[in-house]
């Protein structure tokens, strides 16, 4: 067994009696169950409130970070970047939301899967709109290869790269969005970097949150996507990194399932063909005037 430390970033949202508390609270129970015991919790704090209170009702180690960004709620940017201030050789740092729910088995298949050099996901295999939903197992759906990823993780190899630490340092990511294409994009300036998707062996589930409790309208998320596309684009051309790290379609193809993998790609073979489809008619767009001009300039 693989005897690295697991280092969990995250942040929370407030502690205030609502039905996301009930979220937050499976996701640390889950974290609390886990049978690979080698782990510490770090979170970023931005104001919120009760988090800590709550946090060290559990038994597992917790290190906070009180925050502050100007013109925004929060930055992941921070987040991460608190995780890795101290040691962390032989470490796994993992990324990831609070409103998921892992199996026992996870840092167990997380330990002994990650090898040096390497990023790694597993998306969630059962999206609930409920709480009450998730506690009747009813009424779930799969989550698609274009939605949002939950939680990445590095081997610490990759994170004490220096080149790694400027990009994380010199592009930041504020509020919601776009985050994690800057997260799994960062694999193609690390040559040795390897790919690794755990969904096969892994069982995670998601809750949706209420953003009507925390006032997170449509406006907002909007709003934070555009300004976080921007210096996502900004990474790209100075790396000059592909643009299809935009499609998160193509972000969960980049890894490589370490178990099944063929089962894997049938199971999600409509969106393959969509990101296909995509891909092909963006390419004969652009070429398609140079051919037409081509074309005109031979009959004149």
């Amino acid at each position: 067994m693989n005897n690295k430390k697991i280092i969990i970033c995250t942040t929370f949202r407030d502690f205030t009696n609502s039905e996301n508390d009930t979220i937050q609270h499976f996701f640390l129970k889950s974290i609390e169950n886990q049978t690979y015991k080698k782990y510490e919790l770090v979170i970023t704090l931005f104001g919120e409130k009760n988090v800590k209170k709550e946090i060290e009702k559990y038994n597992f180690k917790s290190t906070f970070y009180n925050a502050k960004v100007d013109d925004c709620r929060y930055s992941l940017t921070k987040v991460l970047a608190n995780s890795i201030q101290g040691n962390i050789d032989n470490c796994i740092v993992l990324w990831t939301t609070c409103d998921i729910i892992l199996s026992e088995f996870f840092f167990e298949h997380l330990a002994s899967k990650t090898k040096s050099y390497s990023i790694g996901t597993s998306h969630p295999h059962l999206l609930f709109s409920s709480i009450e939903d998730f506690q009747k197992s009813n009424k779930s759906r799969r989550p698609r290869l274009f939605s949002g990823f939950d939680l990445i993780f590095f081997d610490s190899s990759i994170l004490n790269e220096k080149v790694i630490r400027k990009a994380i340092e010199n592009y930041i990511y504020n509020d919601w969005g776009i985050f994690e294409h800057f997260l799994i994009s960062l694999n193609e300036i690390i040559p040795q970097c390897s790919m690794i998707n755990l969904y096969e062996i892994s069982k995670i589930s998601k809750i949706e949150n209420d953003r009507q409790l925390t006032n997170e309208p449509n406006a907002f998320l909007t709003e934070s996507h555009k300004k976080n596309s921007l210096t996502f684009n900004n990474f790209l051309n100075d790396f000059k990194i592909s643009k299809k790290y935009f499609d998160l379609a193509y972000c969960h193809i980049k890894f490589k399932n370490v178990s099944n993998p063929i089962g894997h790609y049938f199971l999600f073979i409509h969106d393959i063909i969509s990101l296909a489809y995509r891909h092909i008619t963006r390419m004969i767009a652009r070429l398609l005037p140079h051919v037409l001009k081509k074309i005109i300039k031979g009959i004149k």
